[in-house]
């Protein structure tokens, strides 16, 4: 009897003690769900104005391929030019002025720091490689000592930061969000359109920081930008599926294809599978191969190199 008195009066205790601790858990959940609800708002943000920047970017893009020509009068003309005015960036940069801007390389000994933190942020990893080689190239130098504002809460912005060296705390309306080590982006938002910083950065310690303006990201944006879509217009006009298309749908098509790269030996297609994609070979070779049936070595057809394409019958149907 007195043993299970004892273990009652254990178990309640326990309780108290476990329902004392999932408070507290509840309470620190809390707080956690405030900081991610808060950064949820901020990737909204940055949602909806690259949605804006690449309605312009595609925008301008067209126009130069096509300056030549009778300006499309294409339904979904008027939706484009709507979206780009409301854009937040209050004017756009005329594909004719990318020449008057002149791009400065600044050498480096941490390359590899610079292009992981480039590859590792949400925004900056969508880009194609050629960009972020470039972007990381035209980065130039600054050095704070510990104290210094990096970035101040309601300061109207134009440079995105990758920290190379230290350490600095983001606060938002004084209060501590994180902390932000080296081979880390900061302020990107600033070179997607003009808007006021959402957070303060300060250098915990002496820092050295990587920077490049808006106006310096934009121009390698249109600059690749359009050379990539010459680049694409002219693979397209190379397949004879696409031929018999008016230059406004290849100028499309172009739009929407994305660079993906493969190493080595990768699969890129496997026989049997379900098709829906088109490739075409930008870089390198590919090797083609069959297998007549299960069991069976697989056989080399062909080997396709820069220009080839394979896929296309995926695009019409399974």
């Amino acid at each position: 009897m007195a043993v299970s008195k004892s273990g009652g009066g254990g178990t309640l205790r326990d309780l108290q003690l476990a329902l004392q601790l999932k408070i507290e858990e509840l309470r620190q959940r809390d707080s956690l769900i405030d900081e991610l609800e808060l950064e949820l708002d901020t990737k909204d943000d940055l949602i909806r104005q690259l949605q804006v920047e690449l309605d312009r970017q595609r925008s301008a893009s067209r126009h130069a391929a096509n300056a030549a020509e009778t300006p499309s009068t294409a339904p979904d003309e008027p939706q484009r030019m709507k979206r780009q005015a409301i854009s937040a960036e209050p004017t756009a940069m005329d594909p004719s002025q990318l020449t008057d801007v002149t791009l400065k390389s600044y050498g480096k000994n941490k390359d590899e720091l610079i292009q992981r933190a480039l590859m590792d942020n949400d925004f900056m990893k969508h880009l194609e490689h050629g960009q972020i080689l470039t972007i990381m190239d035209c980065m130039h130098p600054t050095s704070l000592t510990k104290g210094c504002c990096v970035i101040q809460e309601g300061d109207d912005g134009s440079t995105v930061y990758v920290l190379e060296e230290g350490m600095v705390e983001v606060t938002k309306q004084g209060k501590k969000l994180c902390t932000i080590g080296p081979a880390k982006v900061f302020g990107e938002l600033a070179i997607l359109y003009n808007c006021t910083r959402t957070a303060t950065v300060t250098a915990l310690t002496d820092i050295k920081l990587w920077a490049i303006d808006r106006q310096g990201f934009q121009t390698i944006m249109m600059r690749t930008g359009l050379i990539k879509h010459s680049q694409y217009m002219d693979f397209l006009r190379s397949v004879p599926s696409f031929q018999s298309l008016p230059e406004d749908i290849l100028s499309k098509l172009a739009d929407v294809l994305e660079e993906t790269h493969y190493s080595d030996c990768d699969y890129i297609i496997r026989q049997g599978a379900t098709g829906d994609t088109f490739f075409i070979i930008s870089e390198g070779q590919v090797k083609v191969s069959q297998q007549d049936s299960p069991g069976d070595e697989q056989v080399v057809v062909k080997t396709l190199a820069k220009g080839d394409w394979f896929g296309e019958q995926a695009l019409k149907g399974e």
